[in-house]
C-alpha cells in the first residue's frame, strides 16, 4: 500500500513535467518569433535581413563598398613573455589584449595574404597568430572600441568545414574561398572550408570573443577596426548602401558600377528602397526576391559567372554611383557612316535658313528634329510658381502634357511634365542634370 501514493506521487509529478516543459516550449516559442520579428529588417526584400546582408539595396555594390569607413589595424603583436595564452597590440591607439584558453603559436605572415584585396591595407605582421586548435578566444580593449574587424585566413580546410561562433552579431565585409566553401549561418556563427574573410562587429565594445570551434592546420586571425564617415553622398537622408542613386545624378548606382550591368537587366526595386528626394531615375536595382541573389545577399549577376560581370569578383565596384559628372545622357551616337537626316525645323536669329542660302540651314545641321540658333540671345522658358503639391499655378491639370517644360520659380529649377512607369503615373520631374527619364 506504500507503493500506491508512491506511485500516484510520481504519476501526478510526471503530468506536472510535462505540462511544464510544454509551456516553456511555449514560451521558448513564442519569445523566439518576438526575437526574430525584432531583428529582421530586409530592405531590399530578398529575404536575408540587413545584418546579414552585404548589399542592402541590390544594386551589386556590397555594403561595404558604399559606406566603407576609414580602417585601422593592428600595429605589431607583442606575445607575453609571461603567459603564452596572451597576446596584446594597438589599433588606433587603443590597446587591445588577445587572450586564449590554448597556448599560442604564431607565423611569419599572414597566410596567403596576396589573396586578400589589397584596397583594405590588411597587415602582414611578423609575428601574426596562428590557430590550430578548439580555442575560446577573447579580444579586451583598454578603452571603447568602435565597430572591431576580425580577419581570419584559411578557415578549414579542403576535407574540413571549421564553424566559428562570435559572442555578438556579425557583419561581413569581404569574404572569398581558395577552392572551397564559405558560409554564414547565422547573425553569430560562419563556416569555411578553406575560406577567407574579413568581418565587422558593429557596435561599441569593449570586449568580444569567438570559439574555434574544430582543430585544423592551420588558420590566421589578425584584427582592425573601423571608424563610421559619412556615408550619404548626395545628402538626401539615405546612406549609400540603401540608396539606388548615391550621387542623385539620376542614373542608377546599378548602372554606374564597374560591371556590365545594362537597364534591361534592371527590375522594380522590392522593399522599402529608393533613389531618394531630388533624382528623376526610377525605382530599380538588379535583384528583387530571393532566387537572384547568393547565400550574403550579392545579385548573381554581378558574381562570378554572372551575365553582367566583368572582374570576376562577387559584386561590383563602386564605378561612377558616386560621381554626379559620370551620369550618362540621352545623346545618340552621331551618324558618321551612310545617310544622314536632315533637320527640317529651325528658328534662328543669324538671317541664314532656307534652301536659297548658300548655308542651307537648318537642314545642314544633320541628323536633330529642330534647331536653336544665336550669338547673343539664348531660349527663355516659360516661367511659372509652383504649389505645395508640387504643380504649376495657373496651367490646369487638364492642360499637362508628357513632354512639357516650364521653370519652376518657386524651386528655381527646369521641370518636365513626364513619366517614369510606363505611363502609369504622371508627374512634374526636376531637370538637375541629362539624363533618361522614360529610357529604362
Amino acid at each position: 500500500m506504500r507503493q500506491i501514493p508512491t506511485l500516484i506521487g510520481l504519476l501526478f509529478y510526471l503530468l506536472c513535467l510535462s505540462q511544464s516543459v510544454k509551456a516553456q516550449a511555449i514560451l521558448e516559442k513564442i519569445d523566439n518569433s518576438f526575437s526574430t520579428t525584432a531583428k529582421v529588417t530586409d530592405t531590399d526584400g530578398d529575404g536575408i535581413p540587413d545584418d546579414l546582408d552585404r548589399d542592402d539595396d541590390n544594386d551589386g555594390i556590397p555594403d561595404a563598398l558604399e559606406c566603407p569607413g576609414t580602417f585601422y589595424w593592428t600595429g605589431p603583436i607583442t606575445f607575453s613573455p609571461t603567459d603564452n595564452k596572451i597576446a596584446t597590440g594597438t589599433i588606433n591607439g587603443i590597446g587591445f589584449t588577445y587572450t586564449s584558453n590554448k597556448p599560442l603559436e604564431a607565423t611569419g605572415s599572414l597566410y596567403n595574404y596576396g589573396f586578400f584585396p589589397s584596397s583594405y591595407g590588411l597587415p602582414n605582421n611578423n609575428p601574426t597568430i596562428k590557430n590550430t586548435q578548439v580555442t575560446h578566444n577573447v579580444l579586451t580593449f583598454s578603452s571603447p572600441m568602435t565597430d572591431p574587424i576580425l580577419v581570419f585566413s584559411s578557415i578549414g580546410s579542403s576535407n574540413t568545414f571549421v564553424p566559428i561562433i562570435f559572442s555578438n552579431p556579425i557583419e561581413i565585409i569581404w569574404s572569398g574561398t581558395a577552392g572551397g566553401s564559405f558560409t554564414v549561418n547565422s547573425q553569430t556563427q560562419i563556416t569555411g572550408q578553406e575560406g577567407y574573410v574579413i568581418l565587422r562587429i558593429p557596435g561599441i565594445h569593449t570586449s568580444i570573443f569567438f570559439d574555434y570551434t574544430v582543430a585544423e592546420n592551420y588558420a590566421n586571425f589578425t584584427f582592425g577596426a573601423t571608424v563610421p564617415q559619412p556615408c550619404d553622398y548626395d545628402g538626401d537622408g539615405i546612406p549609400n548602401s540603401l540608396d539606388l542613386d548615391s550621387d542623385n545624378d539620376g542614373c542608377l548606382d546599378a548602372l554606374e558600377g564597374d560591371d556590365n550591368v545594362t537597364s534591361a537587366q534592371l527590375v522594380n526595386a522590392a522593399g522599402t528602397l529608393s533613389v531618394g528626394t531630388g533624382s528623376i531615375a526610377p525605382n530599380k536595382n538588379i535583384c528583387a526576391d530571393a532566387s537572384c541573389v547568393d547565400s550574403q545577399g550579392i545579385p548573381i549577376l554581378v558574381n562570378p559567372g554572372g551575365g553582367a560581370d566583368a572582374d570576376h569578383k562577387q559584386g561590383q565596384g563602386v564605378g561612377s554611383s558616386q560621381n554626379i559628372n559620370a551620369c550618362s545622357n540621352c545623346y545618340k551616337p552621331g551618324l558618321l557612316v551612310g545617310t544622314s537626316s536632315d533637320t527640317k525645323l529651325g528658328i534662328t536669329a543669324l538671317g541664314r535658313a532656307g534652301v536659297g542660302n548658300p548655308d542651307n540651314w537648318p537642314m545642314v545641321r544633320k541628323g536633330g528634329w529642330m534647331a536653336l540658333e544665336a550669338k547673343t540671345k539664348g531660349v527663355v522658358l516659360n516661367r511659372v510658381t509652383f504649389d505645395t503639391l508640387g504643380n504649376p499655378i495657373g496651367i490646369s491639370p487638364s492642360d499637362f502634357i508628357e513632354g512639357m517644360t516650364v521653370y519652376d520659380t518657386t524651386n528655381n529649377v527646369i521641370k518636365i511634365y513626364t513619366t517614369k512607369d510606363n505611363a502609369a503615373t504622371f508627374k512634374w520631374y526636376e531637370m538637375k542634370i541629362q539624363t533618361c527619364p522614360g529610357d529604362y
